[in-house]
């Protein structure tokens, strides 16, 4: 897929492929391939104001980036047999050991954001979504997974016929716990972020009811 994209220094600059979000020290854009789309997900540090302020997050050459915590959480997700982007690169830039620029590239999963199916759906169909992913959170804690960044922005919903898939995308604050324990203080984080985001479509109930499960 290498073969079908621009070398690496352009496809992190602003403006290669379709813009999907686009802020100031942000963007994320869509590039088609012969292969299929791909997903560039940029951030940028550009002065060492930005470097400095984020040093604690992101921009201290002994930390990972956002994007490289990003990638790392995709392929947990992916090798633990949880639907998710697949990822094909981390790129970064530095400048003395400090982050300037950091790239993901992901291939496409072809489902709508949560939130954005969740506001258009039917009673009915509300349902079944959250019920999918209180069940994928279920799963993820299982697992050992904490999020810590779940929210239904960060949720692909991919309908086929009556089968739902729930990806999870975007976790860099995410953190690994030992598995086969639902209930600690980190699951319950994610719960109570989750919930009241459900509750607006007035399917926190749905998913409260297989938390307790």
């Amino acid at each position: 897929m290498a073969r079908g994209l621009p070398v690496p220094g352009l496809l992190a600059t602003r403006g290669t492929g379709d813009t999907i979000v686009n802020h100031r020290s942000s963007w994320v854009q869509k590039v088609a391939t012969d292969d299929g789309d791909v997903f560039v997900k940029t951030y940028i540090y550009p002065t060492w104001s930005d470097r400095l302020r984020n040093l604690g997050k992101w921009t201290a050459p002994f930390r990972q980036s956002r994007a490289a915590r990003e990638c790392q959480a995709l392929n947990w997700l992916q090798a633990h047999d949880f639907a998710t982007a697949k990822p094909l690169a981390c790129l970064e830039w530095r400048t003395c050991g400090f982050l300037a620029r950091a790239t993901l590239v992901t291939e496409a999963f072809r489902g709508e954001v949560a939130d954005q199916i969740l506001a258009s759906a039917s009673e009915p169909q509300r349902r079944d979504i959250a019920a999918a992913i209180a069940a994928l959170v279920v799963r993820l804690h299982a697992a050992g997974f904490r999020d810590r960044n779940l929210d239904l922005r960060n949720l692909l919903v991919q309908q086929n016929g009556a089968h739902l898939t729930v990806a999870k995308i975007d976790s860099p604050r995410f953190r690994l716990v030992g598995s086969g324990h639902q209930a600690d203080r980190l699951a319950d984080a994610d719960w109570q972020r989750l919930l009241p985001q459900l509750a607006k479509f007035e399917v926190a109930d749905v998913a409260q009811a297989h938390r307790r499960r």
